[in-house]
């Protein structure tokens, strides 16, 4: 037989496959299984200046008693109409006027809140007052029941991370509305979250569970003390993990957080990995270098690490404090975790 109807008859081989819903491995093969990964999104920017007018707008453009959340999420043109930061991870400011109560829910996605311009702003989280102060970081673990309560007399804005597109991939996640006529969900103190206040320590008796962490507030100043005297890691920049202190790990099972500085005119090396990772700019100006694109920063600017690009950054001007949340823990129970360093 010929090569050319060799060629035809395998073809028509494949068709007849396919309408009996059978793919043959053999021409698919590496479409099946890459060579390495490929991330569908480049690496993107959020510039403060052009967002914040916008979360301004939105007070006047919906009322927060009529929806569940006044939050503008970062959406990269990569997904088109998907509403996703990443391929795993969605970023978001969120903004409440004086007196405006965010009602409470739960889910199944993790998700944190970092606060920007969040002064008088409280989150309760499973029965616990979490006062917001600046550059906290305020936790919200899967299924825990949470809302948010402005008490201040000015407008406050924080800045929100979770894992919803991760946990939609698998079709894993569920909701559930709490009550918005419930006053009592609002009546409450900082409860045991007193017994994780003190770093090192931990009270006999203090209750907890190996997934999440049981401390949900993080001071920002306590953050700010210990990148001020931490080393220079590995890449060059001075970086403390959010950990859970009752196993030292990540902070929940599916998000992983992290605070960097960086100093003036000394780039970082260039550092790649299998996850993801979301950075927003807590104080300072810089440039990052991410796969095949520059972006210079300024404060509560955000961008995207996706996955498997190399990335590296730098301060402008003196230091530089980013946040970084992640998704490395849940790549590390899969055992998927992988990083690389130039």
């Amino acid at each position: 037989m010929t090569e050319p109807a060799r060629a035809i008859q395998g073809t028509s081989f494949v068709s007849e496959l396919e309408q009996r819903h059978l793919h043959p491995l053999w021409d698919r093969y590496q479409r099946i299984t890459p060579i390495k990964p490929q991330a569908a999104d480049t690496p993107f920017i959020w510039h403060w200046r052009e967002v914040e007018p916008y979360l301004h707008r939105s007070v006047g453009e919906v009322s927060i008693n009529d929806i569940e959340r006044r939050a503008l999420i970062m959406a990269h043109p990569a997904f088109g109409q998907e509403t996703t930061t990443t391929s795993t991870l969605l970023a978001a400011f969120t903004v409440l006027d004086p007196g405006d109560r965010a009602r409470p829910h739960r889910h199944t996605g993790a998700a944190i809140r970092f606060a920007t311009r969040a002064e008088g702003a409280v989150t309760i989280v499973n029965g616990r007052r979490c006062e917001m102060k600046t550059g906290d970081l305020i936790l919200t673990p899967p299924m825990g029941w949470h809302g948010h309560i402005n008490e201040s007399d000015h407008r406050i804005i924080w800045f929100d991370a979770a894992n919803m597109p991760l946990i939609r991939a698998v079709d894993a996640h569920f909701f559930e509305p709490g009550d918005p006529r419930n006053n009592a969900f609002w009546q409450v103190d900082e409860g045991e979250e007193s017994l994780w206040s003190e770093a090192g320590l931990i009270a006999q008796g203090a209750t907890h569970n190996a997934m999440n962490s049981p401390k949900y507030r993080y001071c920002g100043e306590a953050t700010r003390r210990l990148l001020a005297c931490a080393p220079p890691g590995p890449d060059g920049a001075r970086t403390i993990r959010y950990v859970n202190p009752a196993t030292g790990g990540a902070v929940m099972p599916t998000l992983d957080c992290y605070a960097a500085r960086l100093n003036r005119d000394a780039p970082t090396r260039m550092k790649r990995a299998t996850y993801n990772v979301v950075c927003l700019v807590v104080a300072g100006e810089g440039r990052s270098t991410i796969g095949e694109k520059t972006f210079e920063w300024s404060q509560h600017d955000v961008f995207t690490i996706p996955h498997w690009n190399w990335a590296r950054h730098e301060a402008k001007a003196g230091e530089a404090d980013l946040f970084m949340v992640t998704d490395k823990s849940a790549f590390e129970r899969l055992d998927l975790v992988r990083e690389e360093m130039q």
